[in-house]
Parts: structure tokens; C-alpha cells; sequence
């Protein structure tokens, strides 16, 4: 396990073009669709589902009726499963019919769904947060499975749920929490789909939040630091690889996407920047950062 307050590699400086100046209150969760050519991403606070045509720089915007917290393509991208404040639904994207799946496990007034995204088999994971003003204590999210039959709660003792992740295996996810400043890694069960042996697999410093994470094909874990201005890599025993300088200081979520899954796609956040200093926050990014990763899995359960 590393701590990023020890010794640290010197940071990279990154070439990052902007390729959506989306002024997105707070664009989370990049999907890159290959046979699309088009990156999926969310405005989560502007209640949005969105799809960049990466040629024409077209943004198709699907409007949704409250804050979104994560969402899944489905194989054919005809639909997609939402994660919305009240529960849990599913986008005819022809349409943009909004159908119900199922309510939402916890006191909506306290808690909302954040981040999330399907497993290899296609079964979908999400994470809750307490909400912003709510005065209940610390611990009380947790991360959900939804395999078509039912949302179970998996793990608890989470406050705010983020950085979800798998090892190219799938045998080892990951998950991080802001309170506490660290990174969890569990045994997964691929067939049950049962995370269990749950240990610290690293911690950063305490003022940057661990957000958004992303896979590579050697199995390094990336993570993106809002607040920070950083995305940094960590091996698979937890040791700190790389320390790049994010497009801004709050990066929310990166994929690897583009020829080979070889870019590094990140989205940003608005509502927290000084834009006077940052004029491009909340825009969409990406960079050659000399690592490829995986498609993204489809979700299967609905």
C-alpha cells in the first residue's frame, strides 16, 4: 500500500485538448463506445445524459427530471439504465422515454446515488453518497448491486462512493471513499459477483478527493484527485507509478477510449473552479498518456 503524502514521482506535465467546452456544472462518467466514434458522458448537477460525436463534435443531450448519479449503455445503445436521485430507470434513447426499474434504497432527502458502472458480466454496480447539508454522520452509503432481480446492498461503511474499478481479471474491485482518504480493493467472485477480503489498497492526502478511476491493461489503477489537479496511477500491489497534471484543478472521471483505447478521456467539473483562472472547467478532455485501457462493459440486466 502506498500513501501519497510520502515521496512522490515527479508530476507530468500533459498536452490536453478540450475537446467539448461543455461549461458542465459537473460532467462525470466518460464511456467510450468504439463503433460509435462517441464519447457518453453525464452532467450529473445538470441533470443530463449525454453522447459527443468525437468527428462532427456534435453533443446530443438527453434532459433528465433530477440530478444524475451514474448511468450503463445497454450493447445496442438503443437504451441505458440511469442512476437518478429517486431510483433506479431505464432511457430509451430513440425516445428518451424514461421508464422506472426501482426506487431507490435510502431516505432520498439524505442520500443519492454517485458513482457506478457494470462489472464484466454486465451487472450493475452503484454507489451512494450523503448529500450535501445532510447532518447524519459519516458511514452510512454504500455500494448496491443490480442484477435485473433486485438491488442488494454489498458493502458498507461508506460515506461518499467512488473510484469503482476492476482488475483486467476481474478478480480484484476497487472502490474509493472521500472521508477517509484511501482506496479499498476487494476478492470479487466473478461468478456470484460477491466482493469479500476487504483491505486498504491506498490513500492519498487528505483535502483531494479520490473520484472517478479507470483500469489499464497492466492492471494499473488511475484515479482522478478533484481538487487536486492530478490523475495519478497506481500498480496493482498499490504502489504510486505515475502523478499526471490534470487539465484542471477538478477532474472528476477518466476512460480510456479512441484507436486502441489508447487516450485518455477526462471529464471536469464547474461548479467549484475559479473560471476566471480556468475558462475551460467543466469541459471534456483528452491526451495521449502512453497507456491504453478496456472497453467499457455493457450492461446485461435490463
Amino acid at each position: 500500500m502506498t500513501s501519497l503524502t510520502g515521496g512522490l514521482p515527479r508530476q507530468e506535465a500533459v498536452e490536453w485538448d478540450c475537446i467539448l467546452d461543455a461549461k458542465a456544472a459537473g460532467a462525470e462518467m466518460p464511456v467510450w463506445v468504439e463503433d460509435d466514434n462517441a464519447l457518453y458522458w453525464a452532467d450529473l448537477l445538470g441533470r443530463s445524459v449525454n453522447r459527443l460525436d468525437i468527428f462532427s463534435s456534435i453533443n446530443r443531450r438527453w434532459e433528465m427530471p433530477e440530478m444524475v448519479g451514474t448511468f450503463a449503455l445497454c450493447p445496442d445503445r438503443s437504451k441505458a439504465l440511469i442512476a437518478l436521485r429517486t431510483g433506479l430507470f431505464k432511457l430509451d434513447l430513440g425516445t428518451s422515454k424514461l421508464s422506472p426499474l426501482v426506487d431507490a434504497p435510502y431516505d432520498t432527502e439524505n442520500y443519492h446515488f454517485n458513482d457506478g458502472r457494470c462489472d464484466a458480466d454486465g451487472r450493475f454496480w452503484v454507489g451512494t453518497m450523503r448529500s450535501s447539508g445532510s447532518s447524519l454522520p459519516n458511514g452510512g452509503a454504500a455500494w448496491y448491486r443490480f442484477d435485473g432481480n433486485g438491488l442488494s446492498r454489498q458493502i458498507d461503511d461508506t460515506t461518499i462512493a467512488n473510484g469503482l474499478a476492476w482488475s483486467p481479471d476481474g478478480r480484484t474491485m476497487y472502490v474509493a471513499d472521500r472521508p477517509n482518504w484511501q482506496i479499498l480493493a476487494f476478492d470479487y467472485d466473478t461468478d456470484k459477483s460477491i466482493p469479500s477480503g476487504r483491505r486498504i489498497f491506498a490513500r492519498v492526502p487528505e483535502g483531494q478527493i479520490p473520484d472517478g478511476a479507470a483500469i489499464d491493461r497492466d492492471g494499473g489503477y488511475w484515479i482522478a484527485l478533484f481538487g487536486a489537479g492530478r490523475i495519478v496511477k497506481f500498480s496493482p500491489d498499490g504502489q504510486l507509478e505515475r502523478d499526471l497534471k490534470a487539465p484542471t484543478m477538478h477532474p472528476t472521471n477518466i476512460a480510456f477510449g479512441g484507436n486502441g483505447h489508447s487516450t485518455m478521456f477526462v471529464t471536469t467539473a464547474r461548479i467549484l473552479a475559479d473560471v476566471e483562472a480556468e475558462p475551460l472547467a467543466g469541459g471534456l478532455f483528452c491526451a495521449d498518456v502512453k497507456a491504453c485501457g478496456f472497453p467499457e462493459p455493457f450492461c446485461q440486466v435490463i
